[in-house]
């Protein structure tokens, strides 16, 4: 178990972890700035393309992410499907619950699984690499510890690969509609919980599933109501 005492010390950790795998794309820890005690926290299978019309300013995001701790919130300030599926999707639960946030705050921090930087095609060709599963690994072990320092009051689990083997089993059976959210502990010594919420991928709010109408958007904005009503959402 990794016990670590600053958001730098897990910047650092999370650089050493994947510099093992020798890929020559960026290492992005954090893809927002750090601070205890969010609201939310949203974990994302990996970092793809911050400004996808614009490829000067998307490197310049990548290489800042990638030296340091994010002094910009890519929820916030960032046009990727990623970010503007997150801010449809509060949008929505704000009209049913109007002390909901708006839109993304500071309260909307952000991470991911897999900490390399890849294009649109997904984390597929970094999974295929030698050594990746020790990685993944201690990064899912990273990345416990990380919750258990920063006491997120929500943590949103957003897409399948993101769920699977990290607080919800693996497995073919295992759709996103069978994952349902839960009230986990995340410090023995103080008793501390916290509330997982998976959701739908965030970049896909336009997709459908086969003989199924509803958009992967209005499934995510639905599960997100049903744990506000179940008391499994703090905010």
């Amino acid at each position: 178990m990794f016990n670590l005492n600053s958001f730098e010390e897990y910047f650092d950790e999370i650089k050493k972890i994947w510099e093992k795998l020798d890929s020559p794309n960026r290492i992005i820890p954090f893809c927002t700035p750090m601070k205890l005690n969010p609201k939310f926290l949203v974990i994302g299978i990996n970092h793809s393309d911050f400004c996808p019309n614009d490829a000067a300013e998307s490197k310049r995001i990548a290489e800042d992410f990638s030296k340091g701790i994010p002094l910009e919130n890519t929820f916030i300030k960032h046009n990727h499907t990623f970010a503007k599926g997150l801010r449809e999707v509060i949008k929505e639960v704000r009209n049913v619950y109007n002390d909901f946030d708006e839109k993304p705050t500071d309260e909307w921090l952000g991470t991911n699984r897999i900490a390399i930087q890849t294009d649109g095609k997904g984390a597929g060709a970094i999974e295929a690499l030698d050594n990746y599963s020790k990685c993944q690994k201690d990064m899912d072990e990273v990345l416990k510890s990380l919750i258990s320092y920063m006491k997120p009051k929500n943590i949103i689990l957003a897409g399948n690969d993101t769920c699977e083997n990290f607080f919800y089993p693996k497995g073919s059976t295992q759709s996103m509609a069978n994952r349902k959210p839960k009230k986990i502990l995340i410090d023995k010594e103080t008793k501390a919980t916290t509330n997982i919420i998976p959701v739908w991928h965030l970049s896909h709010n336009w997709r459908t599933s086969p003989g199924d109408p509803e958009s992967y958007g209005e499934k995510t904005v639905k599960r997100i109501k049903q744990a506000i009503e179940n008391n499994l959402c703090d905010y």
